[in-house]
């Protein structure tokens, strides 16, 4: 079964932790969330609890086809100082295995250069943080360069997880997905691009 981490951070904005977790589980992906603070449940950027599966650190020797940064600033700034949440995004890149970073996450890929010579995609209050590393920054919902996929925001995150989805499970099981969450066409195309 294909599998994913996803890294919690204190912090993290809830809809994009819930959202491709929720996703990737209706695309039967095995998603094991990790939490990166001292407890697994954290604080969210809304205050709202989110709970892992699991802490970071007995985890984070595993290989996964995917791993997931959620954003919201302090999560970010977590994901980006953390060095086990840098030590696994660097293996995952080298290993040419899917790394996926949404809204001000991918501000982490900045410290180890692991954007260099990649098109991505952020907020855009993050942008000024990562186009002098990135190949190019685009104002684009979603931006897959090989292995890395980047997307923009919360309101993004549904297009950012059926594109997780269809780079695990497939563009069929995407489509499946999107079709029975009902999911606009407008969003709906990053199952099947």
């Amino acid at each position: 079964m294909l599998s994913c981490l996803v890294v919690l951070a204190p912090g993290a904005e809830e809809i994009e932790y819930i959202t491709v977790c929720d996703v990737l589980v209706r695309a039967g992906v095995q998603v094991v969330a990790a939490s990166a603070g001292e407890t697994p449940v954290v604080r969210g950027s809304r205050g709202i609890p989110l709970a892992a599966h699991t802490m970071l650190d007995l985890v984070k020797s595993q290989a996964f086809d995917a791993i997931y940064l959620p954003g919201g600033v302090k999560s970010a700034e977590h994901h980006r100082d953390d060095a086990r949440t840098q030590d696994l995004a660097e293996s995952q890149l080298r290993a040419g295995r899917l790394l996926a970073a949404v809204c001000a996450a991918p501000i982490a890929l900045v410290p180890r250069r692991l954007c260099a010579g990649r098109r991505v995609t952020s907020h855009p209050g993050s942008r000024a943080v990562v186009e002098p590393v990135a190949a190019a920054w685009l104002d684009q919902p979603v931006v897959e360069d090989g292995s890395l996929v980047t997307s923009q925001a919360a309101g993004t995150t549904m297009a950012l997880a059926l594109a997780l989805a269809r780079r695990l499970a497939g563009a069929e099981v995407a489509v499946r997905v999107a079709r029975d969450m009902i999911i606009p066409d407008a969003v709906a195309v990053h199952a099947s691009a």
